[in-house]
């Protein structure tokens, strides 16, 4: 056979299947065989796949090569007889067992609680549909205004245009896709794997297994082509306040328009899409404003700017500084990096490494290959991490880390690092953190530890005292001349919906209401005096212990429409949360925060307040807010009928 279609119409060759198959990844090809076959002589000890270690994919399985190659030559002859028979995909396995099939292949016990939500998660990937109630009547008056068109306001436009609900999403920026439309600096790329960190009804072509920003910023924008979105966007578009009207039961939304005028709308639902890393903090260091050349934050990185014989002096060592650096140290004359503190960073094997074509295409074509992978590393990158971030009150040496699994990391995480310096040792003081591990966001290595060892670079770990025309100088005195500053200094992400004000029932604003930085929602959510009113990666939503935040969007987006759909179904004009849910939820995320490693006296995060609250990541599994977001249940809001 050379040439055949396959079950979409999509022409397939059977020598790049076999070239595909070659490299695929063993232990999905193991679920594969099983899910199409029923056949569980591939769930039996000769081949059981090894345990990954650490976040590594295992695309062999551990396995000896001749067990791996009577899989990859088992899977050959099931999948070409999937993608020429036209008959449907086998049904999925039950939850039990397909809690049983993924235990087999990341080679240990997973939780039987887990099933419902991986075979929710199989179904939507197999029908590239979003699992939502949807409404069986929509008035023609009705309306839905999304704020922001990043993921998150992509999200919800598939969904309410797929529930036929009218709505509008508006932006002020001239195109869509948010946090990777803004973050353009050198090295930017998502650090969950780009199969993971893609919307369930959308799976897209991806070349590298950790994307760059430019391929997520464009596979946005081909969602929102695909969806059909672009008559619902207008771009331009500033909100500057949001205003409850109790009479109408609806919201008067003021924007400025693209043409700078001032317009007001008005809609029954609002679901605020704006995210938390889009405000970009910036030091309050002394004399910063007169430093004379280019001196600007990664999230407004000049377009075009040449580093080429350039001293660079970069303030931070989070998150967009361990791209940034190790992308710019070849250009650069010199590099200078101001650290506060230092980082704990998990190895990165597949770092800028890019798919294979013959892969790419079993990805593209084959869809039960491609659910398997990704629930798979969804497990990897998800929940596995989480019981080692609960403190052990009896665990002896808490400042370094909090029980003895954490211990286990801190010392595996240790023994990398000093690997990776060991032609300068000198430097494991400034680079091997004293905190616990996962204490801040755990960061993967883009080649930082390795660049820090360049004698064109250095990292200085005195503070900074103040900025001069030409020079940063530290508390010590000693001063590095630069002739470009990059402030790689993160977001003002405490400070939820800061970009315009919203208004409630009683009048008052909702940053009154949260006291500023204190932000608190039902689920994330909802809040108290703010009918109709839905956040999408709001307070305690963010994925602090692992996961893909679009998967948690699409579980908010989840128990939004289930609330629209049960709102236009029974008629109501309003749905409020009631303020004993919202305390008692609030309460209970501060509780269980409190058991976790991110409250530890010795770590400086900025996932906590002013007030030492954290208010970014959610504390629980992805299988418990999955579970709590599957569906909205009216008790838990006041209600009123449509008037």
């Amino acid at each position: 056979m050379t040439e055949a279609e396959n079950r979409t119409g999509t022409a397939y060759s059977a020598d790049r299947l076999a070239k595909g198959l070659s490299v695929a990844n063993v232990p999905t090809l193991l679920m594969v065989l099983v899910h199409l076959t029923g056949d569980r002589t591939w769930l039996t000890e000769r081949y059981r796949p090894t345990r990954p270690k650490g976040l590594d994919d295992n695309d062999s399985g551990g396995l000896p090569p001749e067990a791996q190659q009577e899989v990859r030559q088992a899977a050959l002859e099931v999948i070409s007889a999937h993608l020429a028979d036209s008959s449907p995909t086998p049904q999925l396995p039950e939850p039990a067992a397909l809690v049983e099939m993924m235990s087999f292949a990341v080679g240990e016990e997973i939780p039987t609680e887990y099933g419902s939500m991986m075979a929710m998660d199989l179904g939507d990937q197999l029908s590239s549909q979003q699992h939502h109630e949807i409404p069986t009547r929509v008035p023609e008056d009705f309306r839905v205004l999304v704020v922001g068109a990043g993921p998150c306001g992509i999200a919800a436009g598939v969904a309410l245009k797929r529930a036929s609900i009218p709505f509008t999403i508006v932006d002020p920026h001239d195109n869509v896709a948010g946090t990777w439309r803004d973050n353009g600096y050198p090295g930017a790329a998502v650090d969950t794997p780009s199969h993971l960190y893609s919307f369930s009804f959308a799976p897209h072509d991806w070349s590298r297994y950790f994307a760059s920003r430019d391929e997520i910023q464009s596979s946005l924008v081909s969602t929102v082509d695909k969806f059909g979105l672009e008559p619902h966007i207008r771009l331009r578009c500033e909100v500057r306040t949001a205003t409850y009207d109790v009479g109408a039961q609806s919201w008067h939304v003021e924007i400025r328009n693209a043409d700078s005028k001032i317009e007001t709308l008005e809609t029954r639902v609002v679901i605020s899409a704006v995210g938390a890393l889009n405000r970009p903090k910036i030091p309050a260091i002394p004399g910063l404003s007169e430093f004379a050349g280019p001196s600007f934050h990664t999230a407004r990185w000049p377009e075009g700017l040449d580093l080429r014989g350039k001293r660079v002096g970069v303030v931070g060592t989070g998150a967009s500084a361990m791209q940034t650096v190790p992308a710019i140290a070849d250009t650069a004359e010199s590099v200078t990096v101001f650290q506060r503190s230092p980082q704990w960073a998990a190895p990165f094997e597949k770092f800028k490494v890019d798919v294979p074509q013959y892969l790419r295409d079993i990805l593209s074509q084959v869809d039960v290959y491609r659910a398997w992978y990704r629930l798979r590393q969804g497990w990897i990158f998800n929940d596995k991490v989480h019981p080692s971030l609960q403190k052990d009150p009896a665990w002896a040496d808490s400042s370094r880390s909090i029980n003895s699994i954490n211990e286990g990391h801190r010392r595996y995480f240790t023994k990398y690092i000093l690997g990776e310096i060991e032609a300068r040792p000198e430097l494991a003081e400034k680079v091997v953190p004293t905190y616990p591990p996962y204490g801040k966001r755990m960061l993967l290595d883009n080649g930082w530890f390795r660049t820090m060892c360049r004698e064109d670079v250095v990292l200085e770990t005195d503070g900074i005292a103040e900025v001069r025309s030409d020079r940063v100088v530290t508390a010590s005195g000693v001063e590095h001349v630069v002739d470009v500053l990059v402030l790689a200094t993160g977001f003002d992400a405490t400070n939820f919906l800061a970009s315009y004000q919203v208004t409630g029932r009683s009048g008052t604003n909702l940053r009154t209401a949260w006291d500023g930085d204190d932000a608190r929602a039902f689920l994330g959510v909802t809040v108290p005096d703010f009918p109709n009113f839905f956040m999408l990666n709001g307070p305690n939503t963010q994925t602090g212990h692992g996961g893909s935040l679009l998967y948690l969007v699409e579980c908010q987006l989840r128990f939004v429409m289930s609330a629209l759909t049960q709102m236009l179904d029974n008629d109501l004009g309003a749905l409020e949360c009631r303020s004993e849910v919202y305390e008692r939820y609030s309460h209970a995320v501060d509780q269980a925060h409190e058991r976790m490693i991110w409250t530890h006296p010795d770590v400086h995060n900025y996932y906590r307040n002013s007030r030492g609250r954290v208010v970014l990541p959610s504390p629980w599994r992805i299988v418990d807010f999955w579970s709590m977001t599957r569906r909205a249940h009216l008790d838990d809001f006041h209600v009123e009928p449509h008037r």
